[in-house]
């Protein structure tokens, strides 16, 4: 017994009181998500049905849930600077990485709009995403002159 109130007094001036404390450690990372490195002004040498060109662009977006990526016409079609009904149709396919659409701009409606989305990846996060739009002329131009359309890469985080 003597031996048990040696070890319980032990105990007692040993078990001072205990504190605690939380320490939150966190940080951020910035946003990025966007198109880089392409050219913005393209023209077909020979506007001619069948004619194509390629836009390369790279594609960056670090958001865990993904991106949005669209293509908008903004005429429609290749429109006459002359007379804007007078259009030649073309379309415009987009590949990046698992990106892989085609707008269709053919009918002169303005403002037409193709997407798609896919989910995050380290790959698009990391930026080391190259894409490509293959433009190519559907419909052969029937009267002289020249002829354009704006056409609206977007990417947005989901």
């Amino acid at each position: 017994m003597k031996k048990l109130i040696v070890l319980s007094a032990i105990a007692t001036l040993t078990s001072g009181a205990a504190f605690a404390e939380n320490l939150n450690v966190g940080g951020s990372v910035s946003s990025v998500c966007g198109v880089s490195n392409i050219n913005t002004t393209q023209f077909f040498q020979t506007l001619s049905e069948g004619a194509t060109k390629n836009v390369g662009f790279d594609l960056q977006c670090n958001d865990v849930d993904g991106a949005t990526m669209s293509l908008t016409t903004s005429e429609g079609h290749l429109q006459n600077a002359d007379h804007e009904d007078r259009g030649v149709g073309y379309t415009a396919k987009l590949t990046a990485d698992t990106f892989d659409f085609t707008l269709s701009a053919e009918n002169g409606q303005n403002d037409q709009s193709e997407s798609q989305s896919r989910p995050g990846s380290p790959t698009l996060a990391a930026g080391g995403v190259a894409g490509n739009i293959l433009l190519t002329v559907t419909q052969a131009p029937v009267y002289a002159g020249t002829y354009a359309d704006t056409l609206m890469l977007a990417i947005t985080a989901n």
